[in-house]
């Protein structure tokens, strides 16, 4: 080859080798500066290597009140939340035909069944980005940005960067550390609500749905259909918007007159009380999301789904599990309100001796939160005497309530205490 050739090829090889490290530069910069709200939630998904025979999709509701990892626990069902704040029915049809594609690229299992949230209102472009950042660009992901997002927000919900480019002086600690979550995609929540007023429970009580919605079902019940996979949808309880509760009954209405499974848990007894199992208004917390998973898995045990318990794959789940243990546990350290510290120790795994000043059980949240703890066996001392504690600095502090909090398989180990 003569020097001219040879002299090219070089040429050629480092203008490849300087895009190259453009782009990379250009993708790693924009992983840097990108939200991490998505990459969080989905991470765990993306890497996961073994199957998962349920998914459920919608928002927030879901994201706060289905746990696979109780799920697996009690009914051996392997399961991923793919749910996101603010992503309603529409976006769930675009996510779950995303992740479909994404399974069979990675020549893994499609779902056996899909669980989709029927709650549902305009989608916002913000909360659209908390989903969809970490998905790269592909055909359903521009259909979805074509369908749902003003044109002049395209751009930048397919490239990301474009709109984050600017955050380089916002940069905290937390974007160089990822902490993908290791929770399958659910995020307990530790707080204590009383309802709204109005609590819709008639299933007859119900407003006509909006025509693009129940578009969206038929889509998404067309998919799969197509797919072999059993479709499933259900309206987890709330409070707050009764327009929102009497559309949801006018969506299974509808539901049950195409032939698609439907469940409005809004109009069961399902052992949620409205009092203590909310940590707003609208969405469901710690105590409230193992109450629902239970019943799900029920629903999906009587469904025929697979119990994978003594199978190999229990041990990463088991795994899992300790890990979530450990989450739940590190999260009583954060609670600085006695009503969800009383809720969030109403766990499987945990048992505690639980010190309370008698004038504090009037209280009608204090009352529940307490009872329960008393059935589930937990040990329970009123006393008629607020509570005196040395602590370890050497002054008495005097509470109305105190906790001391163990793991229920190992109870000589004390793993928290908490005054308030």
């Amino acid at each position: 080859m003569s020097k001219r050739g040879i002299s090219g090829i070089k040429k050629g090889l480092s203008v490849l080798c300087v895009l190259a490290m453009v782009a990379g530069g250009l993708h790693f910069g924009s992983r840097l500066v990108m939200n991490k709200a998505s990459r969080e939630q989905y991470e765990q998904f993306f890497k996961a290597e073994q199957d998962f025979d349920v998914l459920f999709l919608g928002s927030s509701h879901v994201i706060n009140g289905v746990s696979p990892l109780d799920l697996f626990r009690e009914y051996g069902i392997t399961s991923y939340n793919l749910s996101m704040h603010g992503n309603y029915v529409a976006s769930g049809y675009y996510l779950l035909k995303e992740s479909l594609e994404i399974l069979e690229k990675k020549g893994r299992s499609l779902p056996k069944t899909v669980v989709l949230d029927i709650y549902g209102d305009d989608e916002i472009v913000f909360d659209l980005h908390n989903a969809w950042d970490s998905f790269p660009l592909s055909a359903t992901k521009a259909e979805m940005v074509r369908s749902l997002v003003p044109k002049e927000d395209q751009a930048a919900m397919l490239v990301p960067f474009f709109l984050y480019h600017n955050r380089w002086n916002d940069l905290r600690n937390e974007d160089f550390r990822l902490y993908p979550s290791r929770k399958y995609g659910v995020q307990p929540r530790y707080e204590v609500c009383y309802p709204a007023a109005e609590i819709v429970t008639d299933s007859e009580d119900m407003a006509k749905a909006a025509e693009e919605k129940l578009a969206y079902i038929d889509r998404i019940n067309e998919l799969c259909e197509s797919l072999g996979i059993r479709l499933i949808l259900i309206h987890i309880p709330y409070s707050y918007h009764p327009e929102q509760q009497r559309e949801a009954n006018g969506v299974c209405r509808y539901a049950q007159e195409q032939g698609i499974f439907c469940v409005n848990y809004m109009n069961q007894d399902i052992g949620l009380d409205f009092d203590i199992d909310f940590y707003d208004q609208g969405h469901l917390n710690a105590a409230g999301m193992r109450i629902l998973t239970r019943e799900l898995g029920r629903l999906l045990a009587e469904t025929g789904a697979e119990d994978h318990r003594g199978q190999p794959e229990e041990k990463v789940w088991e795994e899992e599990n300790q890990a979530f243990i450990q989450y739940r546990m590190g999260q009583l350290g954060e609670v600085t309100d006695g009503k969800a510290y009383l809720m969030g120790i109403w766990d499987p795994d945990l048992m505690a001796q639980v010190q309370i000043w008698r004038p504090a059980l009037e209280d009608r949240q204090i009352g529940k939160l307490v009872e329960r703890l008393r059935e589930a066996g937990h040990e329970i001392c009123v006393t008629e005497t607020r509570i005196e504690i040395e602590e370890e600095d050497g002054e008495t502090q005097v509470y109305d309530i105190y906790c001391r909090v163990y793991r229920k398989d190992d109870p000589d180990v004390l793993v928290h205490t908490a005054g308030f």
